[in-house]
């Protein structure tokens, strides 16, 4: 059996915190290791242990959760920041994107989606509420991006959501060459994230988010 996706939990309300790690206890492969209860706790946690995975709420008594994607990313390795926004929050969309969150998720889904948040971005991919997402979403006029057809088809595979290893099996290729691809296509595009790179390819008309 393999080993619990470790998670740092971060909320500073303390009976929503208590509420969440005992529903997260039902879970065989999740384990929340460690809490905190605002953003400067929070950094301090960051630079003690190591995790897969920081789910954090947008909205700290002293801070964005979305602030800590940067530290998170200065690690080694960094974990993945999972970002729990509100039910329309279109500011938290926008700075889960600009930090270079793995994904967020919406305080409207039940925890049963939330675990399966926590796996996708533990296994490397992106995670968003496509509606959430589509809603944020303003059209640029297209413009030529320099991606190949397969780095394209990369592009779409992670707006909906696959792992690198997904893709490679879909694919027919090897991890790391599937690694290779999502590397270019971050730096053709510009973006800092895999979910930043999806944002901007739905916003040029490259990949659709369904």
């Amino acid at each position: 059996m393999s080993s619990p996706i470790e998670v740092l939990l971060v909320e500073d309300h303390d009976m929503v915190r208590e509420a969440m790690v005992a529903a997260l206890a039902v879970y065989d492969d999740v384990a929340v290791v460690d809490t905190a209860a605002s953003f400067a706790d929070a950094a301090a946690r960051l630079s003690e242990i190591d995790v897969d995975v920081v789910v954090t709420d947008l909205r700290l008594g002293d801070g964005d959760g979305a602030d800590l994607a940067p530290l998170a990313a200065a690690k080694d390795p960094p974990p993945a920041v999972l970002l729990i926004t509100g039910t329309d929050d279109q500011r938290g969309v926008q700075l889960a994107i600009e930090a270079g969150c793995a994904g967020f998720i919406s305080k409207g889904q039940g925890f049963d989606r939330l675990v399966d948040a926590i796996r996708v971005v533990a296994a490397g991919a992106a995670v968003f509420p496509a509606d959430l997402l589509g809603r944020s979403l303003r059209a640029e006029e297209s413009d030529d991006s320099g991606l190949s057809p397969r780095e394209l088809e990369v592009l779409q595979l992670l707006a909906s959501a696959r792992t690198i290893d997904e893709i490679a099996a879909e694919l027919f290729l090897s991890p790391h060459t599937v690694r290779n691809h999502v590397k270019q296509v971050l730096s053709k595009l510009g973006a800092h994230s895999q979910l930043e790179a999806v944002v901007m390819g739905a916003r040029r008309g490259l990949v659709a988010i369904n």
